[in-house]
């Protein structure tokens, strides 16, 4: 096998895992999300900002939460968590609403919150977050052991370390 063909493989690979993370099908999207991966955070923000004047059908909250990623792996936090919450509005604005598919929403509302060292509420969050997993995801599933983490983690920060251990064996 040679290298390009190796590229397209593990892009291709890379494409799949993405849209069945996002429950998103649009190439868009996903193109907009691996720039953010990638390091390109102000190119996805250009990108996703474009895409939301000019949706052509594309996902609205999708794209909202795109931004607010994007914004949020720069370090701005405060205006990541409004897009976020944005995403999340409507999502449940939907009919029904999407319960599901805003788990990763809620996720990074508590990472933001995680950050800014709002301790207690960032643990709602993720607490909600496990509960919509639990529900929906197998045993074992690896974004129940995600949330299992960031639980520990905000516990381990608060001095509660017993606790934090117990989420996190």
């Amino acid at each position: 096998m040679n290298v390009s063909n190796e590229g397209q493989i593990i892009t291709k690979d890379y494409i799949e895992l993405t849209q069945k993370e996002t429950e998103e099908k649009s190439v868009s999207i996903v193109f907009g999300r691996l720039m953010c991966n990638l390091g390109y955070y102000d190119k996805s923000l250009k990108y996703f900002q474009q895409l939301l004047n000019d949706p052509n059908d594309e996902d609205l909250a999708w794209i909202e939460y795109s931004i607010g990623r994007a914004l949020h792996f720069k370090g701005e936090l405060q205006e990541a968590r409004e897009y976020y919450n944005r995403a999340y509005d409507r999502m449940m604005m939907n009919n029904p609403a999407r319960i599901k598919g805003s788990a990763p929403v809620l996720n990074n509302i508590g990472l933001v919150l995680h950050k800014q060292r709002q301790y207690n509420e960032a643990l709602d969050y993720h607490q909600r977050v496990l509960k919509m997993k639990e529900k929906y995801y197998p045993c074992g599933h690896v974004g129940i052991a995600t949330s299992l983490n960031n639980i520990g983690l905000i516990l381990y920060d608060q001095g509660k370390y017993d606790e934090a251990l117990g989420y996190h064996q």
